[in-house]
Order: C-alpha cells, then sequence, then structure tokens
C-alpha cells in the first residue's frame, strides 16, 4: 500500500516516507532486533550481548559504531562519514565531542558550552517535554521548541498551519 500524499500533509509533520518501495523493507534478527532498513538506506546493524546496537552499516558506507560499559551505559559512539569521523564521548553528565567538552547534562536540561545558553525542559505529569526554554548567562528565555501530543503519545505536527 502506497500514499498517494507528495508532501507532508500539515507543516512541520513527520509522516512515514516509504523511499524504497519493496515487499521486504525491515529485515530482523533472532532476538526481534531490526537488523536492516532500507527505507532509512541502513543495510545492517550488529548488536552486542545486551541487545544493544554496535554498529549501524548505511548504504553509502557511513557507519555509526557504538561502545558501552558491562551494565549498557553508553560510552562512546563514533559517526564515520566518508573519511570524516566524528567522536563523541559520554562521561557522567559532561558529553566531549571530538575531545571537546561539548554539553554539561542537567535534570531539568542541559548547558551547551560553547555558547554558554541553558536549554531548560518543561516536562508534562508524564514526563513529556513540552517546552524548551533556551537562556544565555543573565537573560530572559526563549522558546526554542514547543511540543504538542495526541492522547495516545504520537506527536502533533505544527498547529500554526492546518488543523489536525
Amino acid at each position: 500500500m502506497d500514499d498517494a500524499a507528495t508532501a507532508s500533509v500539515y507543516g512541520g509533520g513527520f509522516e512515514f516516507q516509504d523511499a524504497v518501495k519493496q515487499d521486504n523493507e525491515y529485515v530482523y534478527d533472532a532476538n526481534g532486533n531490526l537488523a536492516k532498513d532500507l527505507n532509512k538506506g541502513i543495510t545492517d546493524i550488529q548488536y552486542n550481548y545486551l541487545n544493544l546496537p554496535n554498529k549501524v552499516t548505511f548504504g553509502d558506507g557511513s557507519t555509526i559504531t557504538y561502545t558501552y560499559a558491562a551494565d549498557g551505559t553508553k560510552l562512546r559512539t563514533l559517526h564515520k562519514v566518508g573519511s570524516t569521523t566524528t567522536t563523541t564521548d559520554y562521561c557522567g553528565n559532561v558529553i566531549y565531542e571530538n575531545g571537546v567538552r561539548k554539553y554539561l547534562l542537567t535534570e531539568e536540561g542541559y548547558v551547551s558550552l560553547s555558547d554558554g545558553i541553558y536549554h531548560y525542559f518543561y516536562r508534562d505529569h508524564l514526563g513529556n517535554v513540552r517546552l524548551v526554554m533556551g537562556s544565555p548567562t543573565g537573560s530572559g528565555g526563549q522558546v526554542e521548541e514547543r511540543n504538542d501530543y495526541y492522547p495516545f503519545g504520537g506527536l502533533i505536527a505544527d498547529l500554526g498551519s492546518v488543523q489536525p
């Protein structure tokens, strides 16, 4: 079954895009883990003994490699695209990118260390992030992101264009 719509019905929508239109676009391993997703260009996903992804390979040769602690805590991510490799290290509440401190995580949001902006998460009673406010030190906040959800948990597209 294919959609007749050629573009997003709602502004900012997250509709599924059927990129390959084949009968078998998804492959799963014996544990039920996704091993291939042709719609996203993923040709192989390898998992560790905790069923966490070790390596994701894309059709263009790009890869994402993950390193975990014994308890499953993510320690490092390597993104390889062509000849460029980006290393992200997760050290407690500090995230490093290519050896440079990038983010400081807090219970209420995170600080972007490159520009000193604190991104505060306003959550609803279920813990969903409803609003993200950004505030440089000593200034008023600005709304960076607003999220509204359907009762079943799906994210509503931009309400400024068309009523869903």
